[in-house]
């Protein structure tokens, strides 16, 4: 009987021994070791036909990656010239939130960042250079991509001022009429001083002015500068170059008035300037 007890606690510790071998085992894999990660992420430059670019992040492992960056930026890059002197740093004229930020790629997911160099280089002379980029994250800023590129400059914008033609008077060689000629200005700025600069040959200025009567009446208001207005005939040719000036290029205008430093009547040297200027008047003979 001992001896049937004896052989069945030995084969219990045979039984036990060989539960306890195997209770280590990966039951999926019968206890095979498992594959090392692959801790790959690729990145990539490449530049696009209109001369900008793009930085692409790809996790090319079949399990999440992360990747922390220190601050908000989130690339950099730089263009060297010929003799590999930087030229440019895209964040040398910019300030970034100091905030830690994580990403998580997924299995085979990318991050594309584009690059504005079209914007960015506008102040850079046009040449070839070599175009550096990289990722700020802290797992991939010494994973710098380079490759050859060719800018061509920023063009030049195009003038956006418009212009516009009109015709002022100016007295003839011989004082004896006023004569028409053409003039270019701006149609969005103050016409009224635009010609009056113009047409003014002698050293009068042009105080101020306003409209009245629903703009049918303009008041000129000069500085002492009429004190310069000499002789008869210098007198007419005066009146006659403002006048004619005002009356072609204000079709709603009745009236024109002047006045010296805010005062009326206006004296000159053989003329007392005390009535309104109007349109069925002569001042003074005209080429036209």
């Amino acid at each position: 009987m001992k001896k049937l007890i004896w052989g069945a606690f030995s084969i219990f510790i045979i039984l036990l021994l060989a539960s306890c071998g195997t209770s280590n085992a990966d039951p999926t894999t019968g206890g095979d070791p498992q594959p090392q990660e692959d801790k790959t992420i690729l990145t990539k430059l490449v530049v696009n036909e209109d001369g900008n670019a793009s930085f692409t992040i790809k996790n090319e492992t079949e399990v999440e990656k992360s990747i922390t960056y220190p601050s908000g930026q989130e690339i950099e890059y730089q263009l060297l010239d010929n003799e590999n002197n930087v030229v440019y740093t895209y964040s040398a004229n910019k300030t970034f939130t100091l905030m830690l930020q994580e990403k998580t790629l997924k299995p085979s997911e990318e991050i594309v960042i584009p690059l504005e160099l079209q914007t960015e280089l506008a102040e850079v002379p046009a040449g070839s250079y070599t175009l550096i980029a990289w990722s700020t994250s802290n797992e991939l800023s010494e994973q710098k991509e380079q490759t050859a590129y060719k800018w061509d400059g920023k063009d030049e914008p195009e003038s956006t001022v418009s212009t516009e033609t009109i015709t002022v008077y100016q007295a003839d060689a011989n004082a004896e009429y006023v004569e028409p000629y053409d003039i270019t200005i701006d149609p969005s700025g103050d016409e009224v001083r635009q010609i009056f600069d113009e047409i003014m040959v002698l050293e009068v200025g042009l105080i101020d002015y306003r409209f009245e009567n629903n703009n049918t009446k303009l008041i000129l208001n000069m500085d002492s500068g009429l004190s310069n207005v000499q002789g008869s005939a210098g007198e007419h040719m005066f009146i006659g170059t403002i006048v004619h000036s005002y009356f072609d290029n204000f079709p709603e205008l009745e009236e024109i008035y002047f006045e010296k430093e805010g005062n009326s009547p206006v004296t000159l040297a053989h003329l007392v300037v005390s009535e309104p200027f109007t349109r069925d008047q002569v001042y003074t003979n005209s080429s036209n």
